[in-house]
């Protein structure tokens, strides 16, 4: 009933890792802003004047992202969509129902599980058809087209025939198409994860709790090695020793740079 095996174990460990470094991108930090960059829905400006009586009809403003921002974002998230990656969305959500089966109360974490596989198939610029072929042949383009194209034709690879569904659409349109993507990638990541926490609180995993804490990523913005440092100074061209004892540096002609270049306490006089 709802055990895993090793190989299923490491999978979700894998992606639990690269879901956390998701989480952690600056696009994540409020997940609600996030929903609303994936959102595909336009908004319509409706006017009328009063003089004339005559009515226009304007596209509301979107704002974009920084496009260094979603670059970086595509690269986190990248993985999950590459099947030679072993931490596919399909792989991660089968193992996830296994781990569901035969459990008693599991009906909405069953159907939360289904709900995210429809969710990563609607961003996936290569559900279902796969990756295209032939090269844009003039005909009506989809949103997963132009997500492809900047992509995959434009960002993560240098791909002619996916940079030639760009058409003849404006390169901020294509871009919005890919920010709406990768959002969409970013927050269903995200939600998946949040599913297999909720396993691993209900005793249905037996994931080590050190993958759910340790860091991920880097936040820090100076770091120095820990502990002692010592530093050797000789003539250029000097040898390395085979081993790096004193009695081997000293030697081949190194010495303390300390006691080399700091002035001893009985010459500060």
């Amino acid at each position: 009933m709802g055990e895993l095996n090793a190989q299923q174990l490491k999978l979700l460990e894998r992606f639990v890792l690269r879901a956390r470094i998701v989480q952690d991108h600056s696009l994540a930090r409020d997940i609600e802003d996030l929903r609303k960059q994936a959102d595909t829905t336009f908004k319509f400006v409706f006017t009328r004047k009063p003089a004339t009586g005559e009515t226009s009809v304007n596209l509301k403003p979107v704002d974009l992202i920084p496009t260094e921002q979603l670059e970086s974002a595509a690269a986190r998230v990248r993985p999950i969509f590459l099947k030679s990656d072993k931490v596919h969305y399909d792989s991660v959500l089968d193992t996830v129902n296994a781990a569901l089966k035969g459990r008693s109360g599991a009906g909405d974490l069953v159907a939360k599980a289904k709900e995210l596989r429809t969710s990563f198939r609607q961003a996936d610029p290569d559900y279902p058809s796969g990756k295209p072929e032939s090269d844009w042949d003039g005909s009506a383009l989809s949103n997963k087209q132009l997500s492809g194209a900047w992509l995959y034709g434009h960002l993560l690879h240098e791909d002619a025939v996916r940079r030639s569904y760009s058409g003849l659409m404006p390169l901020e349109e294509i871009y919005l198409s890919a920010m709406r993507t990768v959002c969409s990638e970013m927050l269903t990541t995200v939600e998946t994860l949040h599913l297999i926490e909720q396993l691993q609180v209900k005793g249905w995993l037996e994931l080590r709790e050190s993958l759910f804490t340790d860091e991920v990523t880097v936040t820090a913005t100076s770091w120095v090695q820990p502990g002692q440092v010592r530093a050797f100074t000789a003539p250029v061209g000097t040898a390395l020793p085979d081993n790096f004892g004193m009695d081997d540096l000293e030697s081949h002609g190194w010495k303390d740079a300390a006691e080399e270049l700091l002035p001893r306490a009985d010459e500060g006089n």
